[in-house]
Parts: structure tokens; sequence; C-alpha cells
């Protein structure tokens, strides 16, 4: 692994950072490739559960390296934006949620890694904006497909088009991000959050986050089928069959109060 991208698995939490601090983790061709690599190596990690995506130094990436892409050409251009669509991919085929916990800039690129990633948790000092087409370019990496489904077209379209930046608050309140925390708290909620999804049956997660992204391009017939048939997976496994029996034989005090709650 190179040191532009730091992979590491701290118990079922896969932590993951983008490390070019000085570049505010500006994406180049070899920050891509090592991400690609640390992904997969997470999702082969059988103690793993979930994956945390941040980034070292004052921001979580401010997009792509400008400086890189002016050196080359077009066929050199044409072949970062291919490996930034193949990312994308990567990010949907990986089977562990992926968390995003932005702090500072979540711009160009950098929004669009946040974006394919499957929750996205923000410090209050985070800013998200994609500048793509006042520079003359168009978004990639999925964004087209992605964006307008997490927050709707309309607002898809005016971040676009306008190209204008929006604090992590305003996020919030299009459901782009699902929760804000001081900065000094991003890292721990990130990894409570990991924490907990990775305490689940394996199974459940996988194909939890396997069937919701299928149901997004099938009816709902077809989306009923596949629930059916990951539901049934789920119940056959030892592993759940244990969750189970565990929570059907909870300790009373414990159920009172879990009951409590859902009033």
């Amino acid at each position: 692994m190179t040191d532009v991208v730091e992979c590491k698995s701290l118990g079922q939490i896969g932590w993951i950072f983008l490390n070019r601090p000085q570049k505010l983790n500006a994406i180049n061709n070899e920050l891509i490739a090592a991400l690609m690599n640390a992904i997969i190596e997470l999702d082969k990690n059988s103690e793993v559960g979930s994956l945390v995506l941040a980034g070292r130094g004052r921001a979580f990436s401010s997009g792509g390296d400008l400086a890189d892409f002016a050196a080359g050409d077009e066929r050199g251009f044409e072949a970062t934006v291919r490996s930034l669509m193949d990312l994308a991919g990567l990010f949907r085929a990986c089977r562990k949620p992926i968390i995003a916990a932005v702090h500072g800039y979540a711009l160009a690129g950098g929004f669009e890694l946040a974006v394919n990633c499957d929750i996205r948790i923000a410090s209050s000092d985070a800013v998200f904006g994609l500048p793509d087409t006042p520079l003359g370019l168009s978004p990639t990496s999925g964004m087209t497909y992605q964006l307008p489904r997490i927050i709707g077209l309309g607002p898809a379209l005016h971040l676009t088009l306008l190209g204008e930046n929006i604090s992590a608050i305003e996020a919030q309140k299009i459901g782009l991000v699902t929760k804000v925390v001081a900065p000094e708290a991003l890292l721990k909620e990130a990894g409570d959050i990991a924490k907990k999804i990775a305490s689940f049956p394996k199974i459940g997660v996988k194909l939890t986050k396997q069937t919701y992204y299928a149901a997004l391009d099938s009816d709902f017939e077809s989306a009923r089928k596949m629930e059916l048939e990951a539901e049934i997976a789920c119940f056959a496994t030892p592993e759940v069959r244990e969750q189970l029996n565990r929570f059907l034989h909870r300790p009373r005090s414990k159920r009172r109060l879990e009951d409590a709650d859902k009033m």
C-alpha cells in the first residue's frame, strides 16, 4: 500500500485515510489506485464488518489534482476518468458498508468520493461542492445516477449547474449527510457507527446493502423477490439464528427499556 492512502483494520472496522494533506488530499492516479487496493483488501478481510473513509490534514478531499491533469494530454485524462468510474463501481460492489467521515473541503472529486460511500457524516466545518460545470466539465464517478437518488433531481441539478458550495448543515437538510458533529468528535462518531454495523450478522449487512442498491434499478415486484431471497438466506445461517435466540432470551429489564424506547 502506498503512503498516499493509509489502510488498516482495527477489530471489526477497516479504516482508510486519504493521505496527501499537503495537497488537501487532491486526487491523482496514484491515490485512485491506492484507494482501490485498500477497498479490495478490506473487503476480503473476513474480520472486518464495515469501513470508514476519511482524510488526513485539513480536508477530506479538495477534488482532482488540477496540476496533474493540466500537465497531461487527452489520453491521460481519459484514463484517469475511466479509473474514477472503476473506483465508483468498486464502492458499490464492496460487500461492506462504507462510511464517509467528512471534514473540511469535499469538493469535485472529493464530493464524488463521499457520495459513493453508503453513509455520510460530517463535521460542522465541512464544505461540500461540485464546481465541475463552472470549470466547463461534467460530473463523473456515477454522480448523475447517485446524487439525484440521494437528494432528489432538483437539488442535484442546482448543486451541479451552479457549482455552489454548501455547509454541513445545509448538506444535512437536503439529506446528503445524515449527521453533523463537532470536528473533534468526527472520527469517534464514524467509528461508533461502523462498530455498531460491524456487530450485526455479516450476511444481513451484506444483503441489506446489495438489495437496496439492486432495488434502485428494478421494479416493485423484482425488489420484493430480492428481499424474499435475501431474508431466507439470512435466516439459514447459524449466526443469524444465534442472534435471534439471544434477542428472544434477553433479560426482562432490557426488554422493558427497549419497549419504552419504542413508545
